[in-house]
């Protein structure tokens, strides 16, 4: 059907204090399985699978603006903008496109 990659990082801060984050470095489905809610179904078994681990905020790599599907899929995932770079992909055939910064607070 597709393919989900995730990486969980573990980061500590000062006097031992631990922060976790997980970030997902990419999430593609085939098109022939779009609007089966896999998409959806592999958002919430990472949800899951952080919680088990104590991850506090998994977020999205970055995603491309023009892609309003990915867009819509983070969003009804339950996570929220929290910047964009007007410049941060650069396309071979488009040139320069515009990415969205998501994380989901758990």
């Amino acid at each position: 059907m597709g393919r989900l990659w995730a990486v969980l990082e573990s980061r500590r801060w000062a006097a031992g204090a631990r922060w976790l984050t997980g970030r997902v470095s990419g999430l593609s489905v085939l098109q022939e399985y779009w609007g089966w809610g896999s998409a959806e179904c592999s958002w919430r078994r990472v949800s899951t699978v952080c919680v088990g681990l104590g991850y506090t905020q998994p977020r999205a790599s970055s995603v491309v603006a023009d892609n309003q599907r990915a867009v819509s899929l983070y969003r009804r995932a339950g996570f929220e903008e929290y910047g964009r770079n007007p410049r941060g992909y650069r396309s071979a055939t488009s040139g320069y496109q515009e990415l969205v910064h998501m994380r989901l607070e758990l």
